[in-house]
């Protein structure tokens, strides 16, 4: 049998009895809480205006349902995808090229199947490596000088403290010694964000190397700006730029920190390059690294990037969950341009987001 359907029958199974066990017995409680609330005079007021008072623990058995769409989506993408063409999946696992990578392809998954019928609650069968105390501890390490303005390494920075976790404390867009930023180096850094990971290359890559962080969304990039000033870095050129396989003008929406590009006529028209264009352009004679978390355009992005990796080679380290085929198709169309990459996989936070591919030329 495939490997991976092997993964996804071991995950059902596993789901079945967790819900066997613990639904009922878990709904029962719900209700047996909800009736208990007394309904004295100060409820009764509540009630009044609208506010329905709960016991915190019929409240947080409430929270587990909160549903994340974006999550629920790729998962069922992903099960899709992945019962419909186990094999493909299989080729991936195999080309992987350590334990520790296949162990997170394993746990991917199991997670991403369990999360397409239970979302959140995932969490309790398949628990990532990184748990949600071990992130909390390492939020501790980042200091707050302000109201999200943070202190990390010799940097100040204005972003969340769970983004720089990542970034400077897991440091997700590294594999090890494998797969990483080197002193003089050229990084591109594709969906910047705020900076963050631009000042994390830019120390990275040193005085000798130069970081090109591109970022579309006008108040994001913004930040980003200001958090170069802040850190006075030179070595680190901002643009308001998106990345595609085409160049063109898109537009481009925004929410909760995150943006997407989009055809759909909404949003703030951005300019658009492709990263073939934009080293003709600029004349660069060469690109060592690539970072990409660009809400799921990740394979357009390399579309337009094919003369400059089959020609440079460059490293990668792409997020490869916002689709629920990413995790196939971002190594299969990397392969064919340059069939001598390696792969790794990495997952990074203690939720559905955050897993990473990483190549690099053996």
């Amino acid at each position: 049998m495939s490997h991976t359907k092997e993964l996804i029958e071991e995950a059902i199974d596993k789901l079945e009895k967790y819900l066997e066990e613990k639904r009922l017995t878990e709904d029962l409680e719900a209700v047996n809480y909800g009736a208990s609330v007394k309904r004295t005079g100060i409820n009764r007021y509540f009630n009044k205006l609208g506010i329905h008072v709960v016991r915190l623990r019929e409240w947080q058995y409430g929270q587990k349902f909160n549903t994340n769409y974006f999550g629920k989506l790729s998962s069922v993408q992903f099960f899709k995808s992945a019962n419909r063409t186990p094999e493909s999946f299989d080729e991936i696992y195999n080309l992987l090229a350590d334990e520790a990578s296949k162990a997170a392809f394993n746990w991917y998954v199991q997670y991403r199947t369990a999360y397409a019928f239970i979302g959140e609650e995932a969490y309790e069968l398949f628990t990532p490596q990184i748990t949600r105390e071990a992130w909390d501890n390492m939020e501790k390490r980042i200091r707050r000088n302000a109201k999200h303005v943070y202190q990390v390494d010799e940097f100040t920075i204005e972003g969340t403290a769970d983004e720089l976790v990542g970034t400077f404390v897991v440091q997700q867009y590294r594999y090890d010694s494998i797969v990483e930023p080197k002193l003089g180096d050229i990084v591109f850094d594709i969906g910047a964000y705020v900076g963050d990971t631009a000042l994390w290359f830019s120390k990275a890559v040193g005085p000798q190397g130069k970081v090109y962080a591109f970022e579309p969304e006008p108040s994001n990039f913004e930040k980003l700006k200001a958090n170069l000033e802040r850190n006075k870095v030179t070595n680190v050129i901002p643009l308001q730029l998106a990345v595609s396989e085409t160049e063109g003008e898109m537009q481009v929406s925004s929410a909760a920190g995150s943006s997407v590009i989009t055809q759909a006529g909404t949003g703030l028209s951005v300019k658009v390059t492709t990263i073939d264009k934009f080293m003709e352009a600029n004349k660069l004679p060469r690109v060592d690294f690539i970072k990409m978390d660009v809400e799921g355009h990740e394979l357009k992005v390399l579309k337009g990037a094919d003369e400059t990796i089959k020609t440079f080679k460059p490293s990668l380290a792409l997020s490869a969950y916002h689709r629920g085929d990413d995790i196939i198709q971002l190594p299969k169309f990397l392969l064919e341009l340059n069939p001598h990459y390696r792969f790794y996989l990495r997952h990074c936070s203690p939720d559905l987001s955050e897993t990473v591919l990483y190549a690099v030329t053996s």
